[in-house]
């Protein structure tokens, strides 16, 4: 195998693990936190009042999603920049060869 195709599988397979553990992460926070501030609130803040409770539950998994959404398009952004100045520079190599 030619050292390109041993550091484009290098850089793949980091690439995937890096999208699984935030995956995991985003995952293991849509469950921790919307049942945590679940029941802090309605313990501390609301004073025994479920309903309101239960919002701020929806709302803290709203913004799990909200930032899970935001990171992975910011993501896409940049490799998408990154592919494009791979082209551009192998480009550049074919052609002063």
């Amino acid at each position: 195998m030619s050292d390109q195709v041993v550091a484009a599988k290098a850089s793949e397979q980091a690439a995937s693990r890096a999208a699984l553990i935030k995956l995991v992460f985003f995952a293991a926070t849509l469950i921790i936190l919307p049942i945590s501030s679940y029941f802090f609130t309605e313990k501390y803040v609301w004073s025994g009042n479920s309903n309101y409770a239960a919002i701020t539950a929806i709302c803290a998994a709203n913004i799990v999603l909200i930032a899970y959404i935001v990171v992975s398009v910011v993501e896409d952004k940049q490799s998408f920049k990154d592919a494009e100045e791979k082209k551009l520079k192998l480009s550049e190599t074919k052609k002063e060869r």
